[in-house]
């Protein structure tokens, strides 16, 4: 997955931090609404020919994780599921004898903006 920099929002997060314990739902709703973009048009590609629907089903927003003091959130098969749609790393990626179709990154790609903005957003209206 890419990383994004978000620019300008070091105030806002100042103003968090000063909040107290409403901030962290406030931080993790951000997180999940501005990765609803990327599941929706990650679902609705056509990288997959995939007739029971069980790889789009299976496509699923993380819950907000932390490391070394920063948050995330990952897009795609929720780990429960991973044995019935093992192959959708194969398609995102490739093997050695097919070629990659991937539907995620392309899906990432597509709503960088919108991503930034909807966290933005987010945190603005939650500050208000």
């Amino acid at each position: 997955m890419a990383d994004i920099e978000l620019k300008g929002v070091d105030q806002i997060l100042d103003k968090l931090n000063q909040m107290g314990a409403n901030i962290t739902r406030l931080e993790n709703k951000a997180l999940k609404n501005a990765a609803e973009p990327v599941l929706e048009d990650a679902k609705v590609t056509n990288a997959f020919n995939d007739r029971i629907g069980r790889l789009r089903k299976g496509l699923k927003i993380s819950s907000v994780k932390k490391k070394e003091g920063v948050k995330y959130i990952l897009v795609g098969v929720d780990k429960s599921d991973n044995s019935k749609i093992f192959y959708g790393k194969f398609l995102e990626f490739g093997t050695s004898k097919i070629s990659a179709r991937p539907f995620l990154q392309p899906a990432y790609e597509k709503n960088k903006e919108e991503i930034q903005k909807t966290i933005a957003e987010t945190l603005k209206e939650g500050l208000k």
